[in-house]
């Protein structure tokens, strides 16, 4: 199921894994279901520190 957009249900029943690495890095991915098609997106957990912050902190001083 590498190159289709589309994932079916059963295929994301058998890749769970690969369908979240998939939203992770190559970005949402389509699910056909005989209710309809989700959507499967990533979001940032915005409950950590920005990565940013933290490393503006621990710089050298001076």
């Amino acid at each position: 199921m590498e190159m289709s957009a589309v994932w079916t249900a059963k295929d994301v029943e058998e890749n769970f894994a690969q369908v979240l690495e998939k939203a992770r890095t190559a970005g949402p991915q389509r699910i056909r279901h005989e209710t309809g098609i989700f959507v499967l997106k990533i979001e940032d957990d915005f409950t950590k520190p920005d990565a940013t912050e933290i490393l503006m902190k621990l710089r050298p001083k001076g």
